[in-house]
């Protein structure tokens, strides 16, 4: 099922908190920048899930609390990701689970995702990417051929 437009009025709010978010972030203000990903979040009608936009407000809200070290809240978004209509071999969730893992200390669960990662994109998934991200994913490969 192709993604769908958000109704205008709801666009028109998006755009709205986004600056509101955008403001927050600039003067430091956290709680006021994880309201308003959380109020865009809460404006999206049922199926959150298929709107052309709900991949990039997932991305946003999981790089939110990536940024502030809630590791709990960021996995819970990057499962979320695996929710939406997925692009097929699209690293891109796998690499999210493996940031949020190798973050918070949980080596064996970030190789997993990470080296999913590599298999599904090889280098191009890690476009973009922290290198230490790919330089983990090949270390553990090489472990694992050992």
């Amino acid at each position: 099922m192709p993604a769908k437009e958000l109704p205008p009025e709801i666009g028109q709010k998006e755009i709205e908190y986004g600056r509101l978010y955008q403001q927050a972030i600039k003067s430091n203000d956290c709680q006021k920048a994880e309201k308003m990903l959380l109020l865009v979040w809460g404006l999206y009608p049922e199926s959150k899930y298929l709107w052309s936009s709900s991949m990039s407000l997932i991305k946003d809200i999981f790089n939110f609390y990536l940024a502030q070290k809630n590791y709990l809240q960021a996995e819970f978004w990057a499962r979320e990701l695996f929710k939406c209509e997925l692009l097929e071999n699209d690293p891109e969730p796998y690499i999210m689970l493996g940031k949020v893992y190798l973050e918070s200390g949980r080596e064996q669960l970030a190789a997993k995702e990470l080296i999913k990662a590599y298999e599904m994109g090889g280098r191009r998934g890690y476009v973009g990417e922290d290198p230490k991200y790919l330089k983990f994913a090949l270390d553990q490969m090489k472990k694992a051929t050992k």
